[in-house]
């Protein structure tokens, strides 16, 4: 009657199963209720079902309404609820952590990077492979190129043999991200003691310079020479000017001609190999018109 059918009823365990299912689903459980709402005179508690062991179809009103009520009580206002708890708590963590600049994830994806330059897990990379190590990072820990003024300005720790530490890389990775805050020097706590707990054996270091200062170091160095170099240009000139200066007898006119001929071969050999060798001073960089007037002189 109604719902219950050869296949749908509480004979059997299987189909006692999807009857269960049925009403977790609420869907047409009223139909499996009727049927054992009946009672006399409206059903034959005598009834013979061929090929079943059971007599009459008349069912128990008080025990039917007490076991549908609270089963799906349970598994509906309970069970279902449960999980949509655990789903909206799940999503709300999810929210939150996308809302943060940089998570767990942004970590193990540096990590995971920093072995592909680090296969030997020395904790220590070369200053050559920094710019190509930053921009092989995900957002938002990624740099991409051109970033070599971006890493030298970021003043990292420079060890013996060119090397920088990971943590150093770590931190003014996370420090460009999160920026100037209270909460850097409790995460930078953090993130030193996750590094001791996956690397126990530390090893310590003592920087010997840094990005920037290397920068203006090799800047430094190139002024020197560039203004060297121009010292070299004019000091032909200087040492022709005064080469009589303390004789008290003038240079006759055939070596007066000699020597001129002798500085005009030596300033031609100087010229031409200054413009095919050396580069261009610091005055002809820094004081174009000068440097052209004192060439042309």
């Amino acid at each position: 009657e109604s719902g219950i059918d050869d296949m749908f009823n509480f004979e059997t365990f299987a189909n006692s199963m999807i009857c269960l299912f049925q009403i977790t689903t609420s869907g047409g459980w009223n139909y499996l209720l009727f049927p054992i709402l009946n009672k006399e005179p409206d059903c034959d508690p005598k009834k013979v079902h061929p090929g079943s062991s059971v007599e009459g179809d008349c069912g128990n009103p008080s025990v039917g309404i007490f076991f549908f009520v609270s089963y799906i009580i349970i598994s509906f206002l309970v069970v279902v609820n449960m999980y949509i708890a655990v789903i909206l708590e799940n999503f709300s963590v999810a929210t939150e952590e996308s809302a943060e600049p940089l998570g767990e994830d942004d970590f193990e994806m540096f990590y995971e990077v920093w072995e592909k330059f680090d296969p030997g897990a020395t904790q220590f990379i070369e200053f050559s492979k920094l710019f190509d190590f930053a921009a092989s990072l995900e957002p938002p820990l990624l740099i991409p190129k051109p970033n070599k003024v971006q890493l030298i300005a970021m003043d990292l720790p420079i060890v013996s043999g060119d090397r920088i530490h990971c943590l150093d890389i770590l931190f003014a990775f996370t420090k460009r991200v999160l920026g100037e805050s209270d909460e850097m020097d409790a995460l930078r706590v953090q993130m030193e003691d996750r590094f001791m707990a996956a690397n126990p054996s530390k090893v310590s270091y003592e920087p010997i310079t840094t990005t920037l200062k290397r920068k203006l170091e090799e800047q430094s160095a190139k002024v020197i020479q560039r203004a060297f170099r121009h010292y070299r240009l004019r000091k032909p000139v200087c040492n022709t000017s005064y080469l009589y200066k303390d004789e008290d007898v003038f240079p006759s006119k055939s070596e007066m001609a000699f020597d001129k001929l002798s500085l005009s071969l030596t300033l031609e050999k100087i010229e031409k190999s200054s413009s095919t060798t050396s580069p261009p001073s610091y005055d002809s960089v820094t004081k174009p018109d000068k440097y052209e007037q004192e060439k042309s002189e």
